[in-house]
């Protein structure tokens, strides 16, 4: 147990060197610094907003927090798990080649990094909450929910990381895939009355966790415990499943890079 805490102590201080480097060469010569880190969920939501406020958005109450937390929880997952298919077979290939070091490190990295701009997101999204006047302490409701949230995507970057190593094709078809669960996802409407729809949502990770950090920060409500034991099952199963597949691939990256 001593030897797996030193090794985690190890990975974990490592991967915030990186993710600090990362994070900062990013918006290193940038007029516009951390701004880029709001334009893309900014410019998401005033589109959905603008085309379907007066349609999809009508019967649902506080519809642009709605819509903002939705953007900002997938945009988190989707940012991280797209990066992570091309870490180890492209960007750190050089590093893994030449250097032995905890390669979880590259993953976990990318997961804190996208922490760090999802800091300036929920920023955005508090400001939002204050204009509608929003109990602004519900928002500390969300850590929880960022951690299990954080395990899923951290379990899901660690498979797709690992096994683009062995199928190339796969940072493609991520890229597919992750569109499809975007569209699949309730982000910018609602499932209710949707039987199909719902009933398909209940294999989907990302319905758990934006529904039910919807019920507890806008709407001030205890979410049924089916949602809850949902965002904590599928957190679980694919940290656990992450980490062990990631252990078990990594020590044939060099070679297969």
């Amino acid at each position: 147990m001593k030897r797996f805490f030193q090794k985690l102590k190890q990975v974990l201080g490592l991967s915030l060197a990186i993710a600090k480097a990362e994070f900062k060469l990013r918006n290193e010569g940038s007029y516009l610094g951390i701004l880029w880190y709001l334009l893309n969920p900014l410019l998401m939501f005033g589109l959905l907003l603008l085309i379907f406020s007066t349609r999809l958005g009508t019967d649902i109450p506080s519809y642009p927090i709605y819509l903002l937390l939705g953007i900002v929880m997938f945009n988190f997952f989707q940012s991280s798990t797209i990066e992570s298919t091309k870490s180890i077979i492209k960007e750190d290939a050089g590093i893994i080649k030449s250097i032995n070091f905890q390669k979880e490190s590259l993953i976990f990295a990318i997961i804190l990094k996208s922490l760090f701009s999802h800091f300036f997101e929920i920023l955005l999204f508090a400001i939002l909450l204050i204009v509608f006047k929003i109990n602004l302490v519900l928002i500390l409701a969300y850590l929880p929910m960022l951690v299990l949230l954080s395990f899923f995507t951290l379990g899901v970057s660690l498979i797709l990381s690992s096994l683009t190593v062995y199928f190339v094709d796969l940072e493609n078809i991520w890229n597919f895939a992750v569109r499809l669960i975007w569209f699949g996802t309730p982000i910018f409407y609602a499932i209710e009355g949707q039987t199909r729809l719902f009933y398909l949502n209940l294999f989907n990770p990302m319905f758990y966790f934006i529904t039910t950090a919807r019920e507890i920060i806008i709407y001030s409500n205890l979410p049924q415990i089916w949602l809850i034991l949902g965002c904590v099952f599928y957190s679980l199963l694919f940290l656990f499943a992450g980490l062990i597949l990631f252990n078990k691939l990594k020590n044939k990256f060099a070679e297969m890079i």
